[in-house]
């Protein structure tokens, strides 16, 4: 599939195929139209989260009742891992969304928020930050949306999720680097993030007991969400090779 690099991506959730017509929903027919100000006969791509794009036409632009018609599809190929964050949900939700905005355009796979004995604010809008998310494979032309999962307790998280590798960020206790985690041998990781002030010794015991593995993210202490981002760009750095 040839696409020029002005072409806007679009969301579409549900399944199309190639010489498909599809209404898209009202929130991304205001995008096309108000937003980039495209018309009937311009191409656009949509993109459905799961890997599926397609190359499609505005055959009718109405803002209420926009239509396409899908004239090529394609599989994009996913990342060579899976990346899975599960941070604590921060005190102010915007340092939350600004990850999973960046870990989105860097490539990751799937975030939970957790919330420890540390956690200030217990809840978090999930449908915002797929929004977010949503908005955010659009902008950096990607195919595959992260899963957002609700909100859960820590130890809930523990018993819940696995992966090839699984490792806790800590601040002070005995530590691995990161990078010595890191091989074309895994396909799946899995990283805990704790609040300020970092996990409580009882959580990180927890985690240990659950074959979690603490790791050191270099030498400087790091906000949460600047955690995450560090994790997501050295994975993708070391697969990219």
């Amino acid at each position: 599939m040839i696409i020029r690099s002005n072409t806007p991506y679009f969301f579409c959730e549900q399944y199309f195929d190639i010489n498909q017509f599809i209404t898209i929903s009202p929130e991304e027919a205001k995008h096309i139209i108000k937003s980039h100000r495209l018309t009937k006969g311009d191409e656009v791509i949509l993109v459905n989260g799961k890997g599926l794009k397609g190359k499609a036409i505005i055959i009718d632009h109405n803002v209420k009742h926009t239509v396409l018609s899908v004239v090529e599809v394609i599989n994009d190929t996913p990342l060579p891992y899976k990346l899975h964050i599960a941070m604590s949900i921060l005190q102010h939700p915007e340092r939350f969304e600004w990850f999973v905005e960046k870990a989105t355009e860097i490539g990751i796979s799937e975030i939970t928020p957790i919330i420890t004995q540390r956690t200030v604010k217990k809840n978090i809008n999930t449908e915002r930050l797929r929004k977010i998310a949503i908005a955010a494979i659009k902008q950096s032309r990607q195919s595959y949306l992260p899963i957002i999962n609700n909100p859960l307790p820590f130890i809930r998280f523990l018993k819940n999720f696995t992966a090839d590798i699984k490792a806790i960020a800590v601040c002070f206790h005995e530590r691995v680097p990161l990078s010595s985690l890191i091989s074309n041998n895994y396909q799946s990781y899995l990283f805990l993030i704790g609040p300020e002030g970092d996990f409580t010794d009882e959580e990180i015991k927890l985690a240990h007991e659950n074959q979690f593995i603490s790791i050191l993210l270099g030498h400087n202490i790091l906000r949460t969400e600047t955690s995450g981002i560090y994790i997501a760009t050295i994975l993708k750095n070391f697969y990219s090779i």
